[in-house]
């Protein structure tokens, strides 16, 4: 059978509630009933009053229950209970409650049942819709009404209070169950409703997703036929034409060949590009910290130089526009000195300290003297220009034999 989908919390609360009941009837509804001067026999109220509610204990605890019973597990619970709420009063009236006291026991349990009813009404609408509370609450009313008429006295002192009791009890557990039951309905039809707006909103996802990645390989496809294909091709072409001059023009045949070779090497130029433009930014993958500390371990090794590497391990809220200035001149900086500066070490430092961040280069290389040089060496202008466009100033301190220094600073 298939199991019932519970509303959450529903079930832990009516388990609760199965328990508390069982500790009022052992606790409290004796001492209430001595108090009001209403004598109920200890073994008579274990007896009549423990049996149903320690089975309901049972059937809501055991999960056993809920396996075997599926949808009906619900309905069986709410049913049990009603039927001990009622049972509890129509056995302490007709067994346990002397004649003379039957009309003030009739009147507590009329005030009892009043708010069990709300509470049971209310736990049928926290599941089903508003006509199986409505339904609840009537069937309720009428059945008790149906089990106290015998005890109630038309001449009694107190009969139009229990009318009264009866039609306020009537009127508002309806009213109530019918406003809750409304409100928790209306309730799960917008959390439908919104599970298939989030359904709906996943499946777009997804189609843009699926759309993203196949224009992604047409892009790819362009990339590769614009390259590695008229390239292939042109080689191909050329070749074939080496192949058939290369015996009786052989001039000829290593002029093409020449042509060959530098078209493969376009080829070769132009794939590398279009595969770079396809990979992701090393900044977009790793940030900013790891991203430099990666690049200077790749030339370092490259170029064979020791590097002493300082990288501050979290450098968070850095805007997009300096992250690259800083890994364009880290990247500039020790090409250069790949290159150029015959370098044996190379000091890389970047941290921030307060709103300032500081990147510090420094190489044991053969220098050069930067006032003859015009701010053309080593790429310097295009690495100061980039500094002054994130608001940083660039420096550079060299001298021949010396090695060189540059230090970026970024403030804000």
């Amino acid at each position: 059978m298939k199991q019932t989908t519970l509303e959450p919390g529903l079930l832990r609360l009516i388990q609760v509630l199965t328990l508390l009941h069982v500790a009022a009837i052992l606790l409290v509804r004796r001492s209430v009933g001595v108090r009001f001067g209403i004598e109920v026999p200890a073994s008579a109220a274990l007896l009549a009053f423990l049996v149903l509610p320690i089975f309901l204990v049972l059937f809501m605890w055991i999960p056993w229950w809920r396996e075997k019973l599926g949808r009906a597990f619900l309905p069986i619970g709410l049913v049990i209970v009603s039927i001990d709420i009622l049972s509890d009063k129509y056995l302490t009236l007709r067994w346990l409650v002397p004649p003379g006291q039957q009309e003030l026991e009739l009147l507590m349990l009329m005030l009892r049942t009043w708010f069990t009813f709300h509470i049971i009404t209310l736990l049928v609408a926290w599941q089903y819709s508003w006509i199986w509370t409505l339904l609840m609450a009537l069937s309720l009313s009428f059945a008790d009404l149906a089990l106290t008429l015998p005890f109630i006295k038309n001449d009694g002192p107190l009969f139009e209070l229990f009318l009264f009791v009866f039609a306020a009890r009537t009127v508002t557990v309806t009213l109530i169950a019918l406003g809750v039951g409304w409100l928790l309905s209306h309730q799960r039809e917008q959390k439908a409703a919104l599970a298939v707006a989030n359904k709906r909103l996943a499946q777009s996802a997804s189609t843009l997703e699926q759309l993203a990645a196949s224009q992604e390989r047409n892009r790819l496809a362009r990339e590769l036929h614009d390259t590695l294909a008229h390239s292939l091709s042109g080689v191909t072409v050329q070749l074939e034409a080496v192949q058939a001059l290369w015996d009786v023009e052989a001039a000829n045949a290593r002029r093409i060949l020449d042509q060959a070779l530098q078209s493969t090497r376009s080829g070769l130029t132009e794939a590398r590009r279009a595969l770079q433009s396809l990979r992701a930014s090393p900044l977009e993958d790793l940030g900013l910290a790891l991203a430099v500390s990666d690049l200077a371990e790749s030339v370092a090794a490259r170029a064979n130089f020791k590097l002493d590497l300082d990288v501050q391990n979290h450098l968070d809220n850095i805007s997009p526009e300096v992250e690259q200035c800083v890994y364009r001149v880290v990247q500039e900086a020790l090409t250069n000195v790949a290159r150029h500066a015959e370098a044996r070490s190379v000091r890389v430092v970047l941290v921030r300290e307060n709103r300032e961040l500081m990147l510090t280069i420094a190489d044991d290389g053969h220098g050069f003297d930067p006032a003859t040089v015009n701010g053309t060496h080593y790429g310097l202008r295009g690495l100061r220009e980039r500094a002054e466009m994130v608001g940083g100033t660039l420096e550079v301190d060299s001298e021949p034999q010396t090695g060189t220094t540059v230090r970026l600073m970024i403030t804000g």
